[in-house]
């Protein structure tokens, strides 16, 4: 297991260092493999640290940590290659402030409106739609961090928090934010000007983020019971006042604490549970069966009423797990069990090849067109990619959504060119700060 912890950490930090030195990217594969180590790694250290209370579930945790490296050294292998020929265009002014501020404005109001509705399609379209707020956000740090200034950070920060605490406010989930804010800070580490700022940066981050997950993981039931039990407000508030008002920081010699992540951040278990019952004849491997329903998820809900896929993981855990999931918890089915489950390792290291290549071509397209002040067309490669960074998510749910933003990203560059915004300066052009070269 530690040989497969050190593996994905060689590769993350290696991915970082080549996307810094690239020059040209807002961190989109960064953020994925982010993501996805965050669902599988804390569980496996908890298995390394903790041998005694933790030991039933060693052997599925092994064996999932093995398939998670697997596939990070796949992905990043994808990702480099999805970046490949796209050449590092001549920054040019824009009205980049005017368009921070439209995406900030305009997605947190869409995301508000997409927990409000329910209308089949028209929903999806809406919430693939939300996320240009994190390409505001992004945009405007990732600016604040090349010209030193401290309040437009700031005032950007506040903006990026907000997020997070609406969404537990109307979810009673952490995860969503989370996943946000991985995205929008791992978009400021490629341009900050020095490498131990950035490993710094991380450093500290994983901290904070390990000691508020711990919070919120020991007052969840609290949060949830506030949140689904339609409470006003102000209870919602005092019920996150109260699981964020101690928090502490990690102790690797706390039992609680490994019991925390191994109960929810170890996607490795069910990654090895799954795979030892289809090497046991217990269960068939799909062969591709999630990939079709994938396939057929992109037609639309509104021309086809009766479409038998469900976006949803539970009932394909319980399927190849054999477990009976709870109701009050998410369970997905996560990228690694799903291409193992379907077509074995090949399967593993040719999914997480497509989907690195597909998020790095991504990437490097919107940091070309926003370089080039072609701010509308960073629609048309941010919101998909941020549809494809769901490691927990089915492919189902991958496929479905990564249209739906599309969609929405050509509405919303249509209203962008009707929007009203000045004519660009030269002082709004970032052509003086060069992005940093090494670590």
């Amino acid at each position: 297991m530690r040989i497969s912890l050190f593996a994905c950490a060689v590769a993350f930090v290696g991915l970082i260092w080549w996307l810094r030195r690239s020059g040209n990217s807002v961190g989109l594969p960064a953020a994925y493999l982010g993501n996805l180590l965050v669902l599988h790694v804390p569980g496996a250290v908890g298995q390394v640290l903790d041998r005694e209370n933790l030991i039933q579930g060693d052997a599925f945790t092994r064996t999932g940590m093995i398939m998670t490296a697997i596939g990070t050294v796949a992905f990043v292998v994808g990702a480099l290659i999805g970046r490949r020929r796209v050449a590092t265009p001549t920054p040019q002014p824009a009205a980049r402030s005017v368009f921070w501020r439209y995406c900030l404005l305009g997605g947190g109001v869409l995301t508000v409106v997409a927990y409000a509705i329910n209308i089949p399609s028209v929903t999806a379209v809406i919430a693939g739609g939300g996320p240009i707020w994190m390409l505001g956000v992004m945009l405007a740090l990732r600016s604040a961090t090349r010209t030193g200034d401290g309040q437009k950070a700031f005032r950007w920060l506040v903006a990026l928090t907000l997020y997070p605490v609406l969404i537990l406010f109307l979810t009673g989930f952490m995860s969503y934010g989370s996943v946000a804010a991985i995205i929008v800070l791992t978009g400021i580490a490629m341009v900050a000007a020095s490498g131990w700022r950035v490993a710094l940066g991380y450093a500290v981050a994983v901290v904070a983020g390990i000691s508020i997950f711990l919070s919120y993981y020991s007052h969840r039931d609290q949060i949830r019971a506030a949140v689904w039990g339609g409470a006003d407000t102000d209870a919602r508030i005092a019920a996150s006042v109260a699981a964020f008002s101690d928090l502490e920081l990690f102790d690797p010699r706390n039992g609680e604490h490994l019991v925390a992540f191994d109960e929810r951040l170890n996607q490795n278990y069910f990654v090895g549970l799954a795979a030892a019952r289809i090497e046991s004849g217990a269960v068939n491997p799909l062969y591709g069966r999630s990939l079709v329903e994938g396939v057929q998820a992109l037609v639309p809900r509104a021309l086809w009423p009766d479409k038998p896929v469900v976006a949803g993981s539970p009932k394909i855990v319980s399927e190849m797990t054999g477990l009976t999931l709870g109701t009050g918890t998410s369970f997905g089915v996560g990228n690694v069990m799903e291409f193992h489950i379907n077509f074995g390792i090949p399967g593993v290291v040719i999914g997480f090849l497509l989907l690195g290549a597909a998020i790095g071509w991504l990437d490097v397209k919107t940091a070309a067109a926003d370089l080039r002040g072609d701010l509308r067309q960073t629609f048309l490669f941010f919101l998909p990619a941020v549809a494809l960074i769901q490691p927990n998510g089915s492919i189902v749910e991958i496929l479905s959504g990564a249209a739906a933003a599309l969609a929405a990203a050509l509405a919303w560059r249509w209203l962008w060119d009707r929007w009203p915004k000045p004519q660009p300066s030269k002082a709004q052009t970032i052509a003086r700060t060069p992005f940093p070269q090494t670590i």
